[in-house]
């Protein structure tokens, strides 16, 4: 439906006279960015960059200068070009805090290790506690802003504005080539693609466009096109960017082949690469027995109860990652993965997140499961009776943000666990749940992970990078001595030795190591007592998987279970009685290292290169600036302009709007248009206020044509309980001139007040939501307080909810109901593609609404892809509906049901925009004849 630019005009002046909790906000959902931590932030000055941090991690960021500063050198060398102005680093201490950042508006998944932002070049990293992947994540963002800046001044060079931008293998490609070696996680995706026959080359790119495989893809072709054509021709692809239309021609030029002609070479190389493995490696999936195979399963932990065997494991079966419970047996190829979930997260302030790649859980005789989870501000950790189905203890650590892999002493009495503290270091800590105390272990910027309790209780196995190779990146495992407090080597080399766990009886440790390249099982024999008699350790390789193992966690019978990923896949499985013939090869022999002899640390930035160092004072750039004209044959021409400016956090957002909507020169100042709003965000109380003068020639089925002048204040603050709720105010007040046919017309003084209540725990799929539920509660008043010309007042209801028939079904159902009431009530607008379907947009008003929507929605193809002679195109996620809705808009008795049935499909179109094709009737309920009519439309599924 055609929209005039005045109706247009009129939508706006509402929506920004009402302010941001107004009626427009009333059907904002969604859930909220909480800044919990009010940080105290610094800036440090260095040669080439400006260095943002807080206090508590002075440390940690001195060591993030030295990184990039290095880093600024290395990739100089490489882009041949310098960045002509200062770079921002924004650095936060723990991944926890990096989420609250307002840099960016959008929420920050777990994994995501940083990120460049485009419009003022700035650059936002947490340290999380490893300083190998913090300086790896640094020289990585650091590339894309030479690459930014080398493609911009290309372009300068050759007096062009903008052209070809390279593809988004290319660009994560180079960044992760240029910022680190080669290792084992992408060994992991980039070998179980190959040997399992899903591997793409560049043809193929846009179906594994975004995700962790398209990196190390990515990563994997720079280096094949540095052993066979030279690295010169990495940076050449840029230097000829601006010859071009499409990378694809540039990167024939450069290379010589086309996409399709490069992957012949590319993918048969990675053949030759990987095949012969399978002559020595076997998949888990036929020397084992699958224990947990439907969804993304981690973290398995062995728990018995009335003699029978059980495991406890962490999974995002559904959407939701939560902690589920079956029993420790094998599946048959046709047996149901049948499970129970213990504690449902992502939905609740309780469990917003459970860390699934990061933290162990761990399960004790008595059935109590010890494990961590983001709760508010910091992680938390918890205590759950798996007897009595509850919680019985949640407990918070001053000074401490992250914890992670808790894990039970033998007499069920203590938890060891890593713990983050603000400065972000991980070390280790015992919490004793029945004295209520912390004893902290470990107190260093060494990256201290995986603790669990010999089975004597006497000494606490870890992995650290505390290692004579740590510089180099590797971890190895360790032992402290609680009664010494001495820390032992276990293990030494450059590897990577992760997830130690000890068996029943303590006579062997089992692990997992990269030292062959992909991470596979170990196991020592009687660790603790060869270590303290200072006797070297032998240590056997277990397993030899073409797929990669994970965690580790002892059965009964010397089984071991543990975490796989093999064939796109992450299972749970087990391996009976491991230790029962214990192979005599292939063999390891480590020599007792005296820890104090192999120290290491990464420098801090001299002092001498830190230019200055002063707290944070806020400066005001450009982030985005629109305009719009519009010409309408009886209006005339209109137009204007919005600019937004920020501080370098992003805390502070100021909006500014120039519109103009005369239809004569005589009425340009008449009808100009001007609207400044702040926005604060840097505290958890977010709060926004602005001024504005609104007049112009509106039309409204209420009021027909009528002009309108309004200026006046608005104020807005928003208080989030949690991220999934949260209560808004907003007040405006302002004065109203309004003239209906030049015959008629009304002055006021107008106090506009709403409150709002907002609570969303949906889950999403890439058309709309598909679990959970959602609810918006809105009461609010708009009188004269000077004149008594208007006085009505407003509510609102909307509330939807998801139930969820199977992984990609749902049967959804919406609660629609809005009234005013009063003197110069407003009208209400039903139909069309976002509410009452198959009616014409808008096409029903009043001053009350009800709706009641229901649909069924299902997938109809995951993928489509079309090659087309320019290029291919991938198309995903087009699901299918089908919808019956009823309701009406009145003013004062309600005129009868109307409603509508059919079907539609959905496709998410850029990531972005979801278009919506509906097909269906119109109905009164009494007769379901007429004549199907067909809606095209855009906008998620409510």
């Amino acid at each position: 439906m055609h929209i005039k630019p005045f109706f247009i005009g009129y939508i706006i002046c509402l929506i920004l006279c009402c302010g941001i909790s107004s009626s427009a906000y009333a059907y904002f959902f969604g859930r909220n960015k909480v800044q919990y931590t009010d940080f105290d932030w610094q800036v440090m000055e260095t040669e080439h960059f400006d260095i943002y941090f807080y206090p508590e991690m002075k440390d940690i960021a001195e060591k993030g200068a030295l990184f990039a500063e290095e880093a600024y050198v290395h990739h100089e060398t490489k882009f041949n070009y310098s960045i002509n102005r200062r770079i921002p680093l924004i650095f936060y201490s723990s991944h926890l805090h990096f989420e609250q950042t307002n840099v960016t508006p959008g929420f920050i998944p777990e994994g995501v290790g940083g990120f460049f932002e485009f419009i003022k070049g700035r650059v936002v990293i947490p340290g999380n506690g490893d300083l190998k992947q913090f300086r790896r994540v640094i020289r990585h963002e650091l590339v894309h802003v030479f690459m930014h800046g080398k493609i911009n001044n290309i372009y300068s060079r050759h007096n062009q504005l903008d052209g070809v931008y390279p593809p988004l293998w290319y660009v994560e490609g180079i960044a992760e080539f240029w910022s680190g070696e080669w290792d084992a996680k992408g060994e992991m995706v980039l070998k179980d693609a190959v040997l399992n026959n899903y591997v793409v080359g560049l043809e193929d790119m846009y179906s594994i466009l975004g995700t962790f495989t398209m990196y190390k893809v990515g990563q994997d072709i720079m280096h094949y096109i540095t052993e066979n054509y030279g690295e010169d021709k990495i940076l050449a692809l840029l230097e000829k960017l601006w010859k071009h239309k499409k990378f694809e021609d540039v990167f024939r030029e450069v290379i010589g082949y086309n996409y399709k002609e490069f992957d012949k070479h590319y993918l048969h190389d990675l053949k030759k690469r990987y095949y012969p493995l399978m002559a020595d490696q076997e998949y888990s999936d036929l020397t084992s027995e699958t224990v947990v195979r439907d969804g993304y399963n981690f973290k398995p932990a062995f728990y018995q109860e009335n003699d029978k065997d059980y495991l406890v494991f962490l999974g995002n079966r559904t959407g939701y990652s939560s902690i589920f419970i079956k029993p420790a047996k094998a599946l048959k190829p046709d047996d149901r993965d049948e499970t129970e979930t213990l504690i449902k997260g992502e939905a609740s302030s309780d469990y917003e997140s459970f860390h699934l790649m990061d933290s162990k859980i761990d399960v004790n005789t008595n059935g109590l499961i010890a494990f961590s989870s983001k709760s508010g501000e910091t992680d938390a950790l918890y205590i759950y009776n798996i007897p009595e189905r509850k919680v019985t203890e949640k407990k918070y650590f001053d000074h401490i943000v992250g914890i992670s892999s808790p894990a039970w002493s033998p007499d069920g009495k203590k938890i060891v666990f890593s713990g983050l503290s603000i400065a972000g270091y991980n070390d280790l800590y015992i919490y004793d749940s029945e004295a209520e105390t912390l004893i902290r272990l470990t107190d260093d910027f060494y990256n201290d992970l995986d603790p669990v309790f010999s089975p004597d209780g006497e000494a606490i196995a870890f992995s650290s990078d505390r290692t004579s190779s740590g510089e180099k990146g590797f971890t190895n495992l360790f032992l402290l001595d609680l009664n010494s407090r001495n820390i032992l080597y276990l293990t030494h080399g450059n590897h990577n030795d992760i997830a130690p766990a000890f068996s029943p009886e303590g006579d062997f440790l089992a692990y997992t190591s990269d030292r062959t390249g992909t991470y596979n099982i170990y196991v020592i024999r009687e660790p603790v007592k060869t270590v303290m008699e200072n006797k070297p350790v032998t240590v056997r390789q277990m397993t030899n998987y073409i797929g990669t193992t994970f965690d580790p966690e002892w059965g009964a019978d010397g089984s071991i279970y543990f975490g796989t990923f093999e064939n796109g896949a992450f299972q749970i499985k087990r391996e009976k009685d491991i230790t029962g013939s214990f192979p005599e090869s292939p063999l390891y022999t480590n020599d007792i290292l005296p820890i104090s002899a192999k120290r290491w640390t990464y420098e801090n930035i001299e002092k001498t290169f830190i230019k200055k160092h002063a707290p944070y004072s806020r400066k005001y750039q450009l982030d985005f600036a629109s305009s719009q004209v519009s010409q309408d044959p009886v209006f005339g021409t209109t137009g204007g302009a919005q600019f937004v400016f920020t501080d370098i956090l992003g805390n502070d957002q100021y909006y500014l709007l120039v519109y103009n909507n005369a239809r004569t020169a005589s009425e340009f100042w008449k009808s100009f248009n001007l609207g400044i709003t702040k926005v604060n965000l840097g505290k958890r109380f977010n709060y926004a206020y602005g001024l504005y003068r609104f007049a112009g020639y509106y039309y409204n089925p209420q009021d027909a044509y009528y002009y309108e002048e309004r200026v006046g204040a608005s104020f807005t603050v928003s208080y989030p309980l949690s991220q999934f709720s949260r209560i808004s105010f907003s007040q405006n007040l302002s004065y109203s001139d309004k003239e209906i046919f030049a015959d008629e017309q009304r002055m006021a003084y107008l106090n506009t007040s709403y409150l709002t209540y907002i609570h969303d725990n949906a889950l999403w799929l890439g058309t709309g939501p598909i679990d959970g539920h959602r609810l918006n509660l809105t009461l609010g008043n708009t009188y004269d307080f000077a004149f008594s010309n208007v006085n009505y007042l407003t509510g609102m209801i909307d509330y939807r909810k998801y139930f969820r028939l199977s992984l990609r079904s749902a049967y959804a159902v919406r609660l629609f109901s809005m009234f005013n009431e009063g003197k110069e009530a407003r009208y209400f607008y039903l139909g069309g593609s976002w509410d009452l379907r198959i009616y014409r947009r808008f096409s029903l008003y009043g001053q009350r609404l009800f709706l009641v929507s229901q649909e069924l929605r299902f997938p109809l193809i995951d993928m489509l892809g079309l090659r087309l002679p320019f290029g291919t195109i991938g198309f995903y996620g087009i699901r299918g509906a089908v919808f019956v809705d009823a309701g009406n808009a009145w003013t004062h008795s309600f005129p009868g049901w109307l409603g509508s049935y059919g079907v539609g499909i959905r496709m998410r179109l850029a990531g972005y925009l979801v278009l919506r094709l509906d097909m269906g009737r119109k109905t009164d309920f009494k007769s379901f004849g007429g004549s199907t009519i067909t809606h095209f439309f855009f906008g998620w599924d409510f």
